[in-house]
């Protein structure tokens, strides 16, 4: 018979479904910003919490005692109604197949790069690197063990969307889609060192400059999750802003 892989069954996600995710290491590294770029990043409707916190983090996909992927994410706290959570601004990722789908399916902020997330002994470095530019780079070290926090909750904030075929505006949404976390942590520990951010105008997160340097942390985290269509209604003339970082 014949081989066409171009006809296959229809794609399945896992949508409200609540999904546990197997433990792998994760690399957490939070600052204060500037106030007011922080706040004029934050799309609508989303709005700015009393302090500017960013948090970095690099995450080590394991399959098998091998690593699968390596992803990382730049997120700023921010509020929707009453309900503090995390806008994710950018989530660099080296698995070049996981970039499409979950754009178009959950809008999550997804960009292909070359990323690091090593530990050698004590030694911590973790790195994106796109277009030549090493735009964040973590130099830390462990230095002691920290008390294993209990389970907590975490919400992310992701926009999907479609450009318009004119050129101009939305052929559909924006969609505001939330991710809910259960965050349970096996391990961790305390981590000392440097954030660098470079800067790279697709991807500006030197304009998130690092006023204050809260905690690193290293831990082993399993997760559950799962995604929430937001039944609220994203001004497109405001979204449209935020829209050409998401392509460059």
């Amino acid at each position: 018979m014949t081989q066409n892989r171009w006809i296959q069954g229809s794609r399945h996600g896992h949508g409200a479904d609540v999904v546990p995710f197997p433990a792998n290491p994760r690399l957490e590294v939070v600052y204060l910003t500037d106030p007011e770029v922080h706040a004029a990043v934050l799309p609508p409707p989303l709005t700015p919490p009393a302090e500017p916190r960013v948090r970095v983090h690099f995450t080590r996909i394991e399959i098998d005692g091998h690593v699968h992927e390596i992803v990382g994410s730049v997120n700023l706290d921010a509020m929707f109604g009453d309900r503090l959570g995390q806008f994710c601004a950018v989530m660099p990722i080296d698995l070049e197949t996981a970039v499409s789908p979950s754009r178009e399916t959950y809008g999550e902020p997804k960009k292909l790069a070359d990323m690091v997330f090593d530990r050698d002994g004590n030694q911590i470095r973790a790195s994106v690197t796109r277009q030549g530019v090493t735009l964040i780079e973590v130099l830390a070290e462990v230095t002691g063990e920290q008390p294993v926090p209990a389970p907590y909750e975490v919400l992310q904030y992701w926009y999907k969307f479609l450009p318009a075929v004119s050129g101009e505006g939305f052929d559909a949404g924006p969609f505001l889609v939330t991710l809910h976390q259960t965050v349970k942590a096996e391990s961790c520990e305390k981590v000392e060192g440097k954030l660098v951010l470079r800067d790279l105008p697709g991807t500006p997160v030197a304009d998130l400059p690092v006023l204050e340097l809260e905690s690193m942390r290293l831990m082993r985290v399993q997760t559950d999750y799962y995604h929430v269509l937001e039944d609220v209604v994203v001004d497109p003339v405001r979204y449209a802003q935020h829209v050409s970082v998401q392509y460059s």
